[in-house]
């Protein structure tokens, strides 16, 4: 089996997807990864910002596998053709099991974009897993996958991209991933990646690829199960 991740920049993946990719590597699926633009008006203080995020995002990243960077324009993705061209090239030759990608009503043009150029060149020949989006604005979930075991690795992961002030990012996860959880009716402290997938023919199902979703736990008044 193949997963194939594409964000839409540096540190997207570890964000948004980490945990799920942690998850899939740790059942031996093939992870391969693909940053579509360079990053480039992420910060104005660096001479060498694109090199540098591109350092970062290999480093954060290497234990899952090693990412490959399209270079496409930061924050025109998807203005020209050639960019679907490329996106396109490099999806067919993976041939992936499945993708995981951004949302289509995500807060960035760049993610918006970027989620229709793939669904648009998934067409029927391969199914699309859609991460969570900025604050969760938006997004209604179909799928919650207990990362807890490897919330220290994604901190660590986006720690990396020290070009972008990867503190307030941590803060987001803790929020946004232990909000996850928290719907699942998850022990406090527990966290969980949220994904949405729209079934359609031939992709009615995919449970068979990814891994087993969160335990529900119900309400109990004494709290004996979880959060409440």
């Amino acid at each position: 089996m193949k997963v194939l991740a594409i964000g839409a920049h540096p540190d997207d993946i570890e964000i948004f997807m980490y945990g799920l990719l942690c998850l899939l590597k740790k059942n031996n699926i093939e992870i391969f990864m693909i940053i579509a633009t360079d990053g480039s008006l992420g910060g104005k203080k660096y001479n060498n910002l694109i090199q540098l995020r591109k350092d970062e995002s290999i480093e954060a990243l290497k234990r899952i596998g090693i990412p490959k960077f399209l270079n496409l324009p930061d924050s025109r993705l998807g203005d020209e053709y050639s960019h679907k061209d490329k996106l396109r090239h490099e999806i067919d030759e993976i041939s992936p099991d499945l993708i995981i990608t951004h949302y289509h009503e995500d807060y960035h043009s760049d993610h918006r974009n970027l989620s229709k150029l793939v669904k648009d060149i998934s067409s029927h020949n391969f199914p699309v897993l859609y991460c969570d989006t900025m604050m969760g604005i938006n997004f209604l979930p179909n799928f919650y996958f207990d990362i807890s075991e490897f919330f220290e690795e994604k901190k660590e992961a986006i720690l990396n991209h020290q070009s972008q002030k990867p503190d307030r990012f941590i803060k987001l996860i803790e929020l946004m991933n232990g909000y996850r959880s928290a719907q699942c009716n998850a022990k406090f402290g527990s966290f969980a990646e949220a994904y949405f997938f729209n079934s359609s023919f031939p992709f009615a199902n995919i449970n068979n690829i990814l891994p087993q979703t969160i335990k529900i736990r119900k309400f109990d008044i004494d709290g004996n199960y979880g959060f409440l």
